[in-house]
């Protein structure tokens, strides 16, 4: 036990981190006071390091100078405006203000405003004025805005969307980047505060540059000035609160005596490792202390023992979040996290303070002879969902094994390096040293877990043999095995003829080993083909006439041909950052080259730790010397350019009449990503979106389907698949994502599942798996090289799942 020091400390602000640091400060018995301004600070013994403290009383003007032992810092930092830098702005005539004093929009009725900034406050007070104003335009740096944004902005008729502003004319026009203008009334500028502290006179020992407060220890402590001084609520983008809160115990232990900092060397040399890795990863020196992770206050509870933040705190953090960035002016009212929400009632933090389904009748089955293309975890699933049902299937699998992309084909050396050949020969694009990226527990189908085998790869986050043996297994419990028939390349899929009524296909294969051709007429098809084995790769200037080697990541297998190579990898995707760091140990040098070099804290360490491999942005041209130009102005010369840029929907085999067409990545038309409206219920895709929880959804899909042509359900009419459809495709577009990603889920992905589910009375899919999910994610974004393998923060998540019954079901053949 170790005797609290008691210490006189001077808290400066009376704010959230104020109040939460005296009261910090008292319950550790440090005596308090609180000044809501001061003139002066600074301190006046510098081997002591105690603290003159000058401050007002505003109403009678009296000055009070006492000396503390300690100040804590606690004035905020949303005070002090920020402003942009315009051409004109001095002479422009008009009115200009800041937000700071923005209170209402009556003052803006019917004038045309522009919003310039399109954080939080811009895009909140843009939507608040165009009640008001006549025309409000918002000013951002990028027209690549959230889609909750693009549904207000298309919802408005006087709301427009801008780049930049390029300068202010002095007749009040208001001229952008991209060369429009307008004329305003006003510009109201959303851009910012800076750190500022007039009251500080550290002798040069705490400073602001570009709105760095620093040097500072954990955002906290001066290494100069500490322990004595210090500052509660530096950072940004974290949940406020419960950080303030674990700052404040952390400095008030600290004064206590109960525990200590690191020394001066140690300090000053964890704040330069911390500007380098902020610097690698591309942020200015302006944004030093944006966070953005929900797991920081969790750092500062480590220094004092105290507990981490709780799980349901980060995950109703994490979807609101997703929640404000798909429905922004409705999200505070319209949520969608009632169960999680009710679960976190529960727990005993709160000291205050039912669904009913429909049954119905047993509807006979309506068996169909289906024909599923593909015997990997898509198609295996439609084939059992389809069997349950009383189908008579058969499955057409191109390769000697099930598995798909999971079945893994080292051999490349006949595949055309970018693959551009009409048909491929290898269809899997899996590498050796792949593991999954989430962990075997939420993979599972819903009555077959993914759980660890004896003498198998025992892992959370196995390796890509161990899903192909669970796929093996899968197979084997259902009986699978006796509907597929391996080594068969379907070549033709098209319909018997045009009756709008029937719609049967006939379906031409052909047995790879003999070159038999068999024709077989079914009345429905499933394609469950995957999509990543086709090679989609960027158009770049010179490609064509570059000497070196290019090669698309899909016939990547080992890292050994690129030894003291420079590889130029292209893509900041998954396998982009994942290959880049096996690369790394035989490669000369890597360069991985990347849309925005704003990349995640994980990628960016694996950077900072890695000598050879280098942050490029995209590529502006290829040389015939070996080149490759950067569109910065930089370049290298390299021997190997490895394109890890996805994959095309391709479907060589379907005609389909026009009616199902891949145009720019998109497939379609297809009402909720898997039946034509044309053509529909007879074809059906599985497995189409992208970007969430796999397998679960591959299941919920495929039981929509087989009760779909059992009749134990239906689809809507023609026309209201049509319209759903092309709603569909209005709001991607609104929401500004490209064609090409039409089948990306996006930020919705953990709830996907629920929406197939819906249809057929299937449960939902269960929360611990979703949360498990969402916390991987984010341990992934913070240590890309490590969160297979370390993730404490995952235990009692993990445990608590492992109780549900799902776990205690066969597994086994």
């Amino acid at each position: 036990m170790v005797l609290s020091q008691s210490k006189t400390v001077c808290v400066i602000g009376a704010g959230p981190s104020g109040l939460v640091s005296a009261r910090e400060l008292k319950k550790e018995g440090h005596k308090v006071v609180f000044v809501g301004m001061v003139d002066d600070d600074k301190d006046v013994d510098d081997n002591m390091k105690r603290w003159m403290v000058k401050s007002v009383a505003k109403k009678t003007g009296e000055v009070i100078e006492e000396v503390f032992d300690a100040v804590v810092v606690a004035s905020g930092h949303y005070s002090y405006p920020r402003l942009p830098s315009i051409k004109g702005m001095d002479s422009w005539k008009r009115k200009q203000l800041h937000s700071h004093i923005y209170r209402v929009p009556d003052p803006f009725r019917d004038e045309v405003v522009v919003v310039v900034g399109c954080s939080m406050s811009g895009q909140d007070i843009s939507i608040e004025l165009v009640e008001v104003a006549k025309e409000v335009h918002l000013s951002a740096k990028s027209l690549d805005v959230p889609p909750g944004l693009s549904k207000v902005i298309s919802k408005h008729h006087n709301f427009h969307l801008h780049l930049e502003i390029e300068s202010l004319e002095e007749d009040g026009r208001v001229i952008f980047v991209d060369g429009s203008c307008i004329v305003a009334d006003t510009i109201l500028y959303c851009t910012g505060y800076w750190y500022k502290f007039p009251f500080l006179e550290s002798k040069g020992r705490v400073e602001v540059d570009d709105n760095r407060v620093g040097p500072l220890f954990e955002h906290t402590f001066s290494p100069f000035l500490s322990p004595s001084l210090s500052f509660v609520g530096i950072p940004r983008k974290l949940i406020g609160f419960p950080f303030f809160e674990s700052q404040a115990k952390w400095i008030a232990k600290l004064l206590s005596g109960k525990t200590s900092l690191p020394s001066f060397d140690e300090m000053m040399e964890s704040i330069s490792e911390f500007y380098l890795a902020r610097e690698a990863a591309g942020i200015p020196k302006r944004n030093t202390h944006d966070i953005c992770d929900f797991n920081y206050s969790d750092k500062y509870a480590d220094y004092i023992g105290f507990p981490l933040l709780e799980e349901w705190r980060k995950e109703l953090c994490m979807s609101a979040l997703l929640n404000s960035i798909e429905n922004l002016d409705t999200y505070r009212d319209s949520w969608d996290d009632d169960d999680l929400l009710q679960e976190t009632l529960q727990n005993p933090y709160f000291t205050q303070f039912t669904k009913t389904t429909k049954s119905e009748e047993p509807i006979m089955s309506q068996s169909k002879t289906v024909c599923v293309i593909g015997a990997g975890p898509s198609g295996l699933v439609s084939a059992r969902e389809l069997k349950k049902e009383g189908h008579k299937v058969v499955v057409m699998e191109q390769n000697d094994d099930v598995g798909g992309q999971w079945l893994y084909q080292p051999n490349v050396e006949e595949e055309d390096s970018l693959g551009k050949t009409k048909i491929l020969k290898v269809h899997s694009s899996i590498y050796s040293s792949l593991r999954l990226i989430s962990p075997r527990e939420i993979m599972g189908f819903s009555d077959f877990p993914f759980t660890v085998k004896e003498g198998r790869d025992t892992r959370r986050f196995p390796g890509h043999e161990e899903l192909w043996l669970y796929l093996k297994d899968f197979c084997e419990v259902f009986g699978l095995r006796e509907m597929i028939r391996f080594n068969v390349r379907v070549e033709f899929v098209g319909m018997v003829n045009d009756d709008d009524i029937t719609k049967r296909w006939r379906v031409k294969s052909v047995e790879k080993k003999s070159g038999e051709v068999i024709e077989e007429v079914f009345d429905a098809v499933v394609v469950a083909t995957g999509h990543y084995s086709y090679p989609r790769l960027p158009s770049i200037k010179g490609m064509d006439l570059w000497k070196g080697k290019q090669v698309h990541s899909h016939v990547y297998r080992v890292p050994d041909p690129f030894r003291d190579e420079v590889v130029v990898v292209v893509g900041g995707f998954i396998s982009g950052p994942d290959i880049s760091i096996e690369l790394v140990k035989v490669a000369k040098e890597v360069h991985l080259s990347v849309k925005s070099l704003d990349v995640s804290p994980g990628l960016s360490k694996a950077i900072t730790k890695h000598q050879s491999l280098h942050l490029q942005p995209q590529i502006e041209s290829l040389e015939e010397d070996g080149r490759v130009i950067f569109v910065d102005g930089s370049c290298i010369v390299a021997d190997t350019i490895l394109y890890c840029t996805g994959y095309r929907y391709k479907f060589p085999f379907l005609e389909s009449q026009g009616r199902v067409e891949v145009d720019d990545n998109r497939v379609g038309p297809l009402f909720e990503h898997t039946f034509s409206p044309s053509l529909s219920p007879s074809l059906s895709f599985v497995g189409i979106p992208q970007k969430l929880i796999g397998f679960p959804f591959f299941e919920s899909q495929a039981k929509w389907i087989a009760m779909i042509l059992s009749g134990k359900t239906s689809l809507p009419s023609y026309d209201e698949m049509m319209q759903s459809v092309a709603e569909f495709y209005r709001a991607k577009e609104a929401n500004g994502v490209p064609k090409r990603n039409t089948h990306d889920i996006g930020r919705d992905f953990v709830n996907y599942c629920d929406k197939y589910a819906d249809y057929t009375g299937y449960p939902h899919l269960e929360e611990w798996r979703k949360k498990l999910c969402v916390t991987t994610i984010l341990r992934s974004l913070d240590n890309l090289e490590t969160y297979r393998d370390s993730w404490d923060d995952d235990h009692e998540l993990l445990q608590e799942a492992l109780q549900d019954p799902y776990f205690a079901q066969r597994t086994t053949p």
